[in-house]
């Protein structure tokens, strides 16, 4: 293993570099962590991280092989496929809401919200297709090279995710103050449904980044 990262150092480089704008950018897989994590506790990030690895590596590889195409794709469908980033956050947020600020998520729910949030989220798409793309080209035609690449990016998902869900299991020693913990992820799930909304709607943004 070592041998084939000093083979490929400069891709390793390049892709520690660019990817954490992607993986480590404030979203609602980051909120969706923290939720499953007060119910799941790390394991609900790790849970998140795989949902969202089951979309992106197929996509990354399919990215790589068929270039400019999926970036007209997620162009041409772009409000669709946000409209249901939306409604699924809105259905999250609405799950801790109706609990009383006491839901509890489930395996199945935090591995959904990883792969729906991922799958439908047209800026993901983008990101690859334009900030990732130099990564994707270093890629193209190359199994292995792809392998190193990706291996050197995935990590920091489950990472990152388990961190935020470890926050969030953290949540359970608020006691009486637990249920507002889960009232602010739904806030906070709300938010980020309303400045996609504004984003791809009305060309305006609710959030700074």
């Amino acid at each position: 293993m070592k041998g084939i990262i000093e083979e490929h150092k400069d891709l390793v480089m390049k892709t520690l570099l660019i990817t954490p704008s992607g993986a480590l950018s404030p979203g609602l897989l980051s909120a969706s962590a923290v939720a499953a994590g007060a119910s799941l506790g790390v394991l609900g990030g790790l849970l998140v991280a795989l949902g969202h690895t089951l979309f992106e590596l197929p996509y990354v590889f399919v990215l790589s092989t068929m270039m400019g195409r999926i970036k007209r794709i997620a162009e041409k469908y772009g409000k669709v496929l946000n409209a249901i980033v939306i409604a699924f956050a809105l259905f999250f947020a609405w799950g801790l809401i109706e609990g009383g600020g006491s839901a509890s998520v489930s395996v199945s729910d935090a591995l959904a919200a990883g792969f729906i949030f991922t799958a439908s989220n047209a800026y993901f798409l983008l990101w690859w297709a334009t900030v990732g793309f130099p990564l994707v080209e270093e890629i193209a035609g190359s199994p292995r090279r792809f392998a190193v690449m990706y291996t050197s990016h995935v990590w920091m998902d489950y990472v990152w995710l388990a961190l935020l869900a470890a926050v969030g299991g953290a949540s359970r020693l608020l006691g009486p103050y637990y249920s507002l913990f889960n009232y602010a992820l739904a806030a906070m799930l709300v938010i980020f449904a309303l400045d996609i909304a504004l984003r791809t709607y009305l060309n305006k943004k609710l959030l700074p980044y």
